[in-house]
């Protein structure tokens, strides 16, 4: 694993936006070290963001040229920013952004040059936030990496996401790397268009009153209506009613569609 990863890594410039895909723990811990070491030889401040401390198979290699943990001495540090932590709700998506902007600015407050972060995204908060949540904390990054003097790399185990969740990866980041190959995604799209794609969901969600959204979830959690108007005490002919409403308010005509768009949305 030489050559193109590397020196790829090494001339990284503001803004860019990594995925890795990785197949093992030693080349994820290769990838992540090699990524660090170049960033702090070059004055960047690093920060590893994960929901849990950074695995001792990365500090290894690490410490093995001179990078240590925050707090830690005869090295150089890199530091950890944690999401959740030992809590077992995850937070919600704008906390997660809001902890992670947080962390940028005050490595950059002091004075440094870019930042040079890694996030792994296949810990537990990510995977019990809805799809649009993480679809939407991709795109928030991708934002942030636009607006600030970032350099960011997400990596993600690819024997463990979905296809649909693959294709959210390369529409927010602009560079993919897996197997020693890196390349431009050819389905990127900037944060503003997905985040205006976004709001249009969002603002569909609005129109809906607060049953509406209650039957939206039953439904999606495969209820019928016969078993939704035993659950809100309510006749069956209240909740077709119900559902025609919604399906005409979110201008979607049948049921599988109905379900996809509750599911991106969180209802479920």
């Amino acid at each position: 694993m030489e050559n193109s990863v590397f020196t790829f890594l090494k001339s990284l410039d503001e803004h860019e936006h990594i995925c890795h895909l990785f197949e093992n723990d030693s080349e994820h811990h290769e990838i992540a070290a090699d990524y660090f070491i170049h960033g702090i030889r070059s004055g960047s401040p690093c920060i590893y963001i994960s929901d849990r401390g950074a695995p001792e198979g990365l500090v290894n290699r690490l410490e093995g040229h001179g990078v240590v943990r925050h707090g830690g001495s005869n090295g150089q540090p890199f530091e950890e920013l944690l999401i959740g932590g030992r809590v077992k709700e995850p937070k919600r998506a704008d906390e997660i952004i809001g902890l992670i902007d947080k962390g940028f600015d005050r490595a950059l407050s002091k004075g440094k040059s870019t930042v040079r972060a890694l996030m792994v995204l296949n810990s537990d908060p990510f995977f019990l936030l809805a799809e649009s949540e993480r679809l939407w904390i991709k795109t928030r990054l991708s934002r942030m990496c636009l607006d600030k003097p970032v350099v960011m790399m997400s990596q993600y185990n690819i024997d463990r996401i979905s296809s649909r969740e693959l294709l959210s990866i390369f529409k927010t980041h602009t560079t993919i790397v897996e197997k020693n190959l890196v390349f431009r995604s050819p389905l990127y799209t900037g944060p503003d268009a997905l985040l205006k794609e976004e709001q249009r969901e969002l603002d569909k969600l609005r129109v809906l009153s607060g049953k509406e959204k209650k039957i939206l979830g039953l439904i999606t959690d495969g209820l019928s209506n016969s078993a939704i108007a035993k659950e809100l005490t309510i006749s069956i002919k209240t909740v077709e009613t119900h559902r025609a409403n919604i399906m005409k308010k979110l201008d979607i005509h049948n049921l599988v569609d109905l379900v996809k768009f509750s599911m991106r949305n969180g209802m479920g």
